[in-house]
């Protein structure tokens, strides 16, 4: 009876110890691994994505210049073999944490042939010029001159959505959440490999 309770006893040590483990494993997942594999899933998606607003055109989008807008967004996509597109608004953390990685790159690839321009959305001009303001946004920033409509027509709904758009202004690839440079980096890759 009593090597009984002990296999027991040892047999639920052993699956408790088990269970903790996967529990730990699970709760340390790291956000690097996350973006590992959301990048693992880009490079096996083969071209496919399923945001709405993949292969519809923006070249031709009536915008308003917010901010380091001396050319108009079509002149920068243009100009560009890959732009990238990001939407953000002031009040959202994610849009708030991914600005000053924007900004560097932006900064470290000006003499490249990848363009950045912020699309602010769904905020007051007067916190958008404060959010810029307290980030020193060095990228063109616009607005769109109808909004509702040009979130609908692109199915924004989530801050941030970025967009890497070719030199035509078709929408190649879409994010929805925060970027980092090693995703800016990837998606930029595969656009100019398209």
């Amino acid at each position: 009876m009593k090597l009984k309770n002990i296999v027991i006893i040892i047999i639920l040590g052993l699956f408790f110890l088990t269970v903790g483990a996967g529990v730990t494993a699970v709760i340390n997942m790291s956000e690097e691994g996350l973006k590992e594999q959301s990048l693992k899933t880009l490079e096996e998606s083969e071209g496919k994505d399923n945001h709405h607003a993949v292969g519809m055109n923006i070249i031709d989008e009536k915008m308003e210049g917010v901010r380091n807008d001396e050319k108009t967004m079509k002149a920068i996509i243009a100009d560009n073999e890959v732009t990238v597109v990001n939407f953000f608004a002031s009040w959202c953390d994610p849009c708030r944490r991914e600005t000053p990685e924007l900004n560097e790159f932006h900064q470290a690839h000006k003499d490249q042939p990848v363009g950045m321009i912020g699309i602010n959305v769904d905020d007051k001009a007067s916190n958008r010029d404060e959010f810029l303001e307290e980030f020193k946004v060095s990228y063109p920033v616009y607005e769109f001159s109808d909004e509702d409509s040009a979130l609908q027509t692109f199915n924004i709904h989530l801050m941030p959505t970025t967009f890497f758009v070719d030199s035509e202004g078709e929408i190649i690839r879409a994010y929805v959440g925060e970027v980092e440079r090693k995703l800016l980096q990837d998606y930029i890759n595969y656009v100019k490999e398209e």
